[in-house]
């Protein structure tokens, strides 16, 4: 548990407008959850929850208000007042890539994880991941997720076993890198980051951070994570719920879609500074083809659409692109 001596951190801060630097104590946790919130009072209770029966008790979750306008930080701070486990970030709204990278900030755990407010983990989720990534002694380790609706039915549980196989025979004790799925490209561990529990001191070595944009932040975060990581290991355990909701953002006709842009630029920069541009150009290509796929048909103003393709994508990408007849 955290020491008693920074309760007070769990009152409202001052609105934080950069990179905060909160000082939530001198005792390390094993793990730490770094949660961005912004007006998900109906779902946080259910996510706060699934952290608070954690079976691993020495943890901390750092909850990031990202100026919601709804009870979201009320219902954080309740929760504060009865658990010092729970940290609270308060400030302005910047984006869930921005509450992410000030949470990594506030982290003192010796391992990180994320979460999404409408989602949860099961009971023994922290326990088991921290566990199998000491014995492994993993850079990170990566989990499955289960897809559910409202009302916790299970929709789908896809496996990465099932994803990478017959490319490599993934095995749970066993540590694997990039160069044994390559043939699954940038995305073969899945961009999202709540999928993965990474080391601490592997993320800080390596400059491991989200981008400031409104849709696939964190694709430039878990594609380093991958990339970087010499021993990464692998639990066939369904421990994340995936709340599949009609009405999220990344389902939703907004220009929000274009910064995906953002998010391609970030991945292309990396390659660039690992000097893997050539290695993976292939791989790239078909991670912004796939990228281009999942948000296209979300876009509102199409002409601008096709003339960031043109301009900002290469002749074999928009080919690929306009194969599909994803600009239409």
């Amino acid at each position: 548990m955290i020491g008693a001596g920074i309760l007070h951190i769990t009152k409202l801060m001052p609105i934080i407008t950069k990179s905060p630097t909160p000082n939530f104590g001198k005792n390390n946790a094993k793990v730490s959850v770094i949660v961005p919130i912004y007006n998900q009072e109906r779902y946080l209770p259910t996510a706060l929850d699934s952290l608070q029966c954690q079976t691993l008790k020495d943890s901390e979750f750092i909850c990031v208000n990202d100026g919601s306008r709804d009870n979201s930080l009320k219902i954080l701070e309740e929760r504060a007042g009865k658990d010092k486990r729970i940290k609270i970030i308060n400030q302005k709204n910047q984006g869930a890539g921005c509450s992410r990278n000030n949470g990594l900030k506030a982290a003192t755990g010796e391992f990180v994880g994320f979460m999404d407010p409408d989602d949860w983990i099961d009971p023994e989720t922290l326990e088991s991941l921290y566990n199998k990534a000491k014995r492994q002694n993993s850079d990170m380790v990566v989990f499955n997720f289960k897809m559910v609706d409202e009302n916790g039915n299970v929709i789908k549980k896809p496996t990465l076993k099932e994803r990478f196989y017959p490319i490599f025979d993934i095995k749970e004790d066993r540590n694997f890198s990039w160069k044994d799925i390559r043939a699954m490209g940038l995305n073969g561990l899945h961009a999202m980051a709540w999928n993965k529990l990474l080391n601490r001191d592997f993320v800080k070595k390596h400059g491991l951070h989200f981008t400031q944009s409104s849709l696939s932040e964190d694709n430039v975060f878990s594609i380093g994570a991958t990339l970087n990581a010499d021993r990464i290991g692998y639990s066939p355990e369904h421990f994340y719920n995936y709340l599949q909701r009609p009405n999220s953002a990344i389902r939703s006709k907004s220009d929000k879609n274009l910064s995906i842009f953002q998010a391609i630029d970030s991945v292309k920069k990396l390659l660039a500074k690992m000097n893997l541009t050539e290695e993976l150009g292939e791989e790239f290509d078909d991670f912004v083809l796939k990228l281009i796929r999942c948000h296209a048909r979300q876009i509102v103003s199409k002409d601008k659409f096709r003339d960031i393709c043109r301009n900002r994508l290469t002749a074999k990408q928009n080919a690929m692109i306009n194969g599909e007849n994803l600009l239409a």
